[in-house]
Formats: C-alpha cells, structure tokens, sequence
C-alpha cells in the first residue's frame, strides 16, 4: 500500500524546478525533515537554503521529508518504518544523519510523531549505532533548546551559512571512525562553536521547582554556554527558493532574503533581538540571485523582518519592476512606505497588504516599542487606497502587558478609522474593500524583555478576544480572524520550559493524550512555566544558548516599557554598546 505514497511524492517532483537528485554511492546521506506538511515546509525559506547548502558539498546527498499527509497518516502507522524522503522513496533508517529544521514551538509534537513513524526510538538515551544520528536547527530551537533536548543527539545554535561547513568538515574527519557515538557527541559538542550536545549537560533545580542551574557534564570539555553563530551576509550569497513548485502557499514565487534582523527593537519579538545586528545583502548579488532563476518563474516575493530598511530597497524595486518581475513583500511597515515600493505593489496588481499596529493605543506601541503613531497609520491606509489596494489586513496582539480595556477599544477605533479612511477614497471608483483584522495571542519569548512577564492566559484572552468580536459584529467591510488561546498557551510552554517539559511532548505526541489530558495528568503543573512571573535573578533554562545580548539590558528595556518609553532603534554604525551584541570580544558586561 506504500505505492500511494510514493506516487505522490513522484507527482510533486514532476511539477518541481530545482529538485537536487544525487546518486546515494558512499556519500554521506542526510534526511532534511521538516516536521510539518509538504505545502507548509515548501514555503520556509530557511529549510530551501539548508537543503540547496547541504547538497553543494561534495560527497553529500540530501533528501527531504515531511510530516506525513492526512490521508497517509493511518497507513504509516500501521506501517512501521515507512516514514520515506521525497527524493528515493528511501526510509529514514537508511539515512546517516536526519537533520530536523525547526521553526515553530507548535511543531515540535510532529518531531517526535515522524522518529516514531521511522521507527527511531524518540529519546536519544534510547538509540544505537543501528539509527542515525538526530539533530536539529532553527529559530524555535536556538530561542530555546531544552524541550526537545532530549531528544536530539545535537543542535545547530545560529544561522547555517556559518555553521554547515565546519559541521560538514568534522562529520567527513571523525563520522567514519569507529568512535562510540557519546565520545563523538562530545568531541562535535567542544570542536564546534555553535553546536549544543544535550547530552554533555545537567540541569539542577532549586527546592521551588525554578532551575538552579545547567552546567556541562564533568570531563566533556564542551563550554558553559554555546555560542550561537552568526552568518556574514554581506560575504554569502542570498538565501532564495531552492525549488518552485505549484503546491505551496506562494505557488511558483521566488522568495529571496534581503535582510536578516530588525533594528527596531520591538519588545516581544524575539527575531528583533536573536538576529541582532540586522544584516543585509548586497543589492547586485540579490539582482543576480533572482536572475538566475528568471527563466522559471517573474515574481519575486522579498523577505525580510523588515523589507523597508534595506539600504537599497529603491533600487531593488526600480530594477526588478523594469525587469518586468511581479513585486511582493514579506512584511511593511506604516511609517516606511515610499513611492518606489507603492509603484512595485501597483505594477504587481496587489489587491492587499498587511501592515502591523500590534496594539490599538499609543500608549500601548510605547510599551512594546512599536514606534507608530495613529496619524503614520492611517497615513498609510489613505496611500494604499489610492493606489487602488483596498484589501487591508492588519496584524494586532492580545494579552500585551498592562494592556487595559481601553486597548481593546482602540483596537475597535483603528479599524473603523482605517475602514472611513479607505472607503472615503474608494466611493469615487466605485470599490469597495475590506479591512481585516488578524488579533494574535501574545506569548512572551526568550531572548526579549519580556521573558520574565506571565502569560496571560487562555480564559482572559477569551474574554478580549470575545470582546473585540462583539465590538466589531456590526461594522460594514471589518472581518476579524483570532488564534485559539489554547494553542497560545501551548506555544507558550515549549517556548518557555525547560528539559522537564518533555514529558509532556512525549505524552501527546507518543502516548496519544491531548494536550489537556497530559496536562491534567502529568506530575508538572504547566502553570509553573506559563503563568508565573520570573524574578530578576532567576535563571532561564534557554541561557544555555549566547546571543550576546546582555541580560542587563533587556531588564532595564523591561523597566522603560512598564514606563511606557521608547527606545532608540538599533544603529547602523556598529559602534553601539547599547544592548551588547556588537561589544569587541575584549570588553566583558552582565
């Protein structure tokens, strides 16, 4: 009954550009898995670029494979060991390395469903020299490791331009050798900066349940803290879709990095802070990576935290429109749009754009150092509407410290504001369109200031969330769309746990509960990571990782937001010792 499967997966590389099919020999072979469905893991442009870097070193054969499909679900697992990579149709045990590319916390349950359907005992602790070895990379894990640390033999803490060729240079050297696989664990774990073995560390709690500490094992020579790597992307070249194919969310789009980091300094967003300093490639290597793929496909969606800020987002957008490329963007910002970018989103036929407020008062952007003001925002609103956009989605979050019920209402006010803005405009043509309004559960991650606040739970989110919908009911051309709090509440505890959270991954994703049932019968009440408040001094189980951010500075960026001050956006020169992570290796600080 595999045939199924595998003709499928046949049907997806006949519609693919750009697949990499190598001869297995006696190459090195590495399952690239994505633990969500194909359509979802061909949208990520992260996993595109490892799998493109991955088969480019010689004597290297990279394959995919991805949580399996609704319909397959059942037959893989009557069928042990029948989890199969795109490209041969060959089961993961065939594999030397599967390589896990790990974005979302909410994923991380298929982590362990896809070991179990290969048939790879889930724990490390379990496997033998029969399996292959397990590790994993991407932001969720470099944010914080700990709740799938138990699972994987290692991980890859920062970005993969600077990480895979030391890797790959070690795996050729010492993987074919005769070394019992925790030796080789601790030699990867102390000769490369940048790679955490699980393993070569012991987490201790204090009395109160709160972690004491995570210090290495005795005798393995790995360091206190791994150093999370960062790429030089001015020196690389840009990450960009490996593979079109017509059966992703942006179906036959080129999606290629511009830039990497936000300068902003956005105080709930964790990619503000891990990415630090924000980074970008040059304009004529982006000019001629898209080239390349010119004869495949004309549109180009630019990625990036914050597209706007590309030193040369004029030019990229005057050259790719000349060229006759179809323009979209990742993300906008309300105060950024200029006239090179409305003029690409007007030869683009774009029927809608998102712009992010976040919160609905001004008061409340001070807090989360989100720098708009009302006027920028509808400002905005008026500009695309007279480019004839008229479909406008606006990104909100609730749950934000000291958000008040007059937050809420400001949220109300700014969509039928935006709503009068861009009807007034649109009447005289004749259109009409919609504003809609995507209100996110906020869930305070690592790595920013606000790791020590609380969750605010699923209960009160409810409430808003109810609230909001009743206030917007009635309103002509407003849609709201909203999170489930519960799955907010999940997030909230594989993003925040430490390595005890794994009994509860194991629980769901190996032992059948939901995420209700395990939390009502395991021994750890997830209450303990979620809804408490962090002391000042408490020690965080995702320290483990060094972004260099210095602790000291996201508490005092904390206390400016219970303020309600702003913060200066992060500068360009490089000469900033403002938040730590530019700071020379000579000079030391908290």
């Amino acid at each position: 009954m595999l045939w199924k499967i595998k003709q499928r997966q046949q049907k997806w590389l006949e519609q693919e550009k750009g697949t990499v099919l190598k001869d297995w020999g006696a190459k090195t072979r590495i399952a690239l898995a994505f633990p969500n469905r194909y359509a979802v893991g061909m949208s990520n442009l992260g996993f595109h670029y490892v799998y493109e870097a991955l088969n480019r070193f010689d004597g290297v054969a990279c394959e995919r494979v991805f949580y399996p499909e609704p319909e397959d679900m059942r037959l893989i697992r009557k069928t042990p060991g029948s989890l199969l990579s795109v490209e041969s149709q060959k089961p993961l045990l065939d594999f030397h390395l599967v390589a896990f590319s790990v974005p979302y916390e909410n994923d991380y349950v298929n982590v362990l469903q896809m070991l179990d359907m290969a048939g790879i005992p889930a724990r490390g602790e379990n496997r033998t020299s029969a399996h292959p070895l397990v590790c994993g990379g991407g932001v969720a894990l470099f944010l914080n490791p700990e709740p799938l640390a138990p699972f994987l033999d290692f991980i890859f803490a920062g970005e993969a331009e600077s990480l895979l060729p030391d890797f790959i240079s070690f795996w050729n050297e010492f993987v074919h050798e005769d070394i019992p696989r925790p030796e080789l664990l601790s030699r990867l774990g102390r000769s490369i900066s940048g790679i955490y073995v699980p393993s070569c560390y012991r987490p201790e709690y204090d009395s109160d349940g709160a972690l004491k500490t995570i210090l290495p094992v005795a005798g393995s020579g790995v360091p206190e803290r791994v150093a999370a790597r960062r790429a030089e992307l001015d020196k690389s070249e840009p990450c960009r879709t490996a593979i079109l194919t017509p059966n992703t969310e942006f179906s036959n789009v080129l999606l290629l990095e511009i830039g990497r980091g936000c300068g902003r300094g956005c105080r709930f967003c964790a990619a503000g802070f891990v990415y630090r300093p924000a980074r970008y490639h040059d304009a004529d290597r982006l000019l001629s990576a898209a080239e390349d793929s010119r004869p495949d496909t004309d549109r180009i969606g630019l990625v990036s935290a914050a597209v706007s800020d590309h030193p040369a987002i004029h030019h990229l957008c005057d050259a790719f429109i000349e060229r006759g490329n179809s323009l979209s963007f990742s993300s906008l910002r309300a105060d950024t749009l200029t006239p090179e970018m409305l003029s690409a989103l007007e030869a683009s036929d774009h029927q809608a754009v998102a712009i992010a407020p976040e919160a609905g008062s001004e008061r409340l952007r001070r807090v989360i150092n989100k720098n708009l003001t009302e006027e920028q925002i509808y400002r905005a609103s008026e500009i695309l509407a007279q480019k004839g956009i008229l479909n406008i989605k606006l990104y909100f979050m609730i749950g934000l410290p000291t958000e008040t019920i007059e937050d809420l209402q400001a949220i109300v006010d700014l969509a039928k504001g935006i709503r009068h803005h861009v009807l007034a405009i649109s009447r005289g043509n004749k259109r009409f369109g919609n504003i809609t309004l995507s209100v996110n559960s906020f869930v305070p991650k690592p790595f920013t200031p606000f790791q020590w606040v609380p969750f605010a739970g699923v209960r009160e989110l409810k409430d808003k969330a109810k609230w909001i919908q009743t206030a917007l009911r009635k309103v002509p051309n407003v849609r709201v769309h909203f999170d489930l709090p519960k799955w907010a509440y999940v997030q909230a505890l594989l993003a925040r746990g430490d390595r005890r959270v794994s009994r509860f991954l194991e629980m769901v994703a190996l032992n059948g509960l939901s995420w209700g049932e395990a939390m009502r019968d395991a021994e750890l009440n997830s209450d303990f990571w979620i809804m408490r408040e962090r002391g000042r001094d408490e020690k965080f189980p995702w320290e483990v990782i060094e972004h260099g951010i210095s602790r000291r500075y996201l508490w005092e960026e904390l206390q400016r937001a219970f303020e309600t001050k702003s913060s200066p956006e992060c500068p360009r020169d490089r000469n900033c010792r403002r938040c730590g992570v530019c700071r020379p290796a000579d000079e030391t600080g908290a």
